[in-house]
């Protein structure tokens, strides 16, 4: 496998793992069309207020919410560490985290002014949960500013229960949910970062948003995005940047909107048909995927004893897997000298949870090629 110059994946392997789709140029032409018109190229023109219109009114929908207001910013790393800037409490110095999460999470905390404080992670949904902040934080040297919650893999997070904890503990929670944009499904007044990024669900190539019910919030962040300038103000009120995305990305999103529905049904079909190839077996899925909820990424949790073999049939026959999210920060060589609670899950989890390939392009002669490898008679 090769990355090229944009991060994206080009593969030449028997499956491949990830085939990134945004939507094709005829879907597009007609917004850029619009921009030649307009002669607005960026800084809140026609399609960026379009595009937050039509996202606020699809989570309206999936979510049930009364209220949800959208921010854009350049990525889903600027819009966790725009949020934890708004929210993250002064004084304080840390923000409690799982260390089990893509590692830009961790660039995140750090780019707020934050130190990440890494805890494990529950041993079934892969995640930070509330019971186990509170257990860290009895034994954390001082009160962190905030918690950053990591939704797995695009798993809709536990609002309910993260709002209940915030209300006990008086500490502020954000969520980085990078790839659960359409499994979400509930949003309140605490911040949803998400990410844009050609690999998630909705995909624009890249950037992401902050969602949230709270107006105020995704006004402040907003204004972060565009150096602190509020709506129709050239003065600059708080800190910020030049974080919004332009009139061109806005146009792939509402292309992007207008395929979602069909994307995440080949999803969930592709889901659905390697979850009934592994039912009965030694391997685990996470709960509730291709029921319940899609992403663009599907994981296996894999015998310990029976890792090595797979991944060498893997290798063996063309079949590309990956670690997304690695062995956890604590790994990484940026954040070996993070402060950390003892992290036995994760050590345990991380290397036995394996990306196999998922993709809208996949078809099921690959997925049975896969699921072959996965369920051989050492594997059954």
């Amino acid at each position: 496998m090769n990355v090229g110059s944009g991060g994206f994946l080009f593969s030449r392997a028997r499956v491949p793992l990830l085939v990134p789709r945004l939507p094709d140029t005829v879907k597009i032409v007609p917004y850029l069309r619009r921009i030649d018109a307009e002669r607005w190229y960026s800084n809140f023109g026609p399609l960026w207020w379009e595009f937050r219109e039509a996202l606020e009114a699809r989570l309206y929908v999936q979510t049930g919410a009364s209220e949800i207001h959208v921010a854009f910013t350049t990525s889903g790393t600027c819009a966790i560490e725009l949020a934890l800037r708004c929210r993250a409490l002064r004084g304080r110095r840390y923000c409690l985290m799982p260390s089990f999460t893509f590692v830009a999470t961790a660039h995140a905390v750090c780019n707020a002014q934050l130190i990440p404080y890494l805890v494990d992670v529950d041993p079934r949904s892969f995640v930070l949960t509330p019971d186990i902040a509170r257990r860290a934080l009895r034994r954390l040297p001082e009160q962190p500013a905030a918690v950053l919650v990591v939704s797995a893999f695009g798993a809709p997070p536990d609002i309910l229960g993260w709002q209940a904890f915030e209300r006990d503990e008086g500490i502020p929670v954000v969520f980085d949910a990078a790839g659960a944009t359409t499994s979400l499904d509930r949003i309140g007044a605490q911040p949803v970062a998400i990410s844009l990024h050609a690999t998630k669900t909705l995909g624009i190539g890249e950037g992401g948003a902050v969602i949230s019910a709270n107006p105020a919030l995704i006004e402040r962040i907003t204004a972060m995005t565009a150096f602190g300038c509020f709506s129709g103000s050239r003065t600059s009120e708080v800190r910020g940047g030049n974080y919004h995305i332009s009139e061109y990305a806005a146009a792939i999103g509402l292309a992007a909107l207008g395929g979602l529905d069909d994307k995440i049904s080949k999803l969930r079909d592709v889901t659905m048909q390697y979850r009934e190839r592994l039912a009965n077996s030694s391997l685990e899925l996470q709960d509730g995927i291709g029921e319940r909820w899609v992403s663009g990424t599907l994981n296996v949790l894999m015998p310990e004893d029976r890792l090595a073999g797979a991944l060498g049939r893997f290798d063996s026959a063309g079949v590309e897997w990956r670690r997304w999210w690695g062995l956890g920060c604590h790994t990484h060589p940026a954040f070996e000298s993070a402060p950390a609670l003892e992290l036995p899950i994760t050590t345990d989890v991380a290397p036995r949870l394996i990306g196999v390939p998922c993709h809208t392009e996949l078809d099921p002669a690959q997925i049975d090629v896969v699921c072959d490898l996965l369920l051989s008679p050492k594997m059954a």
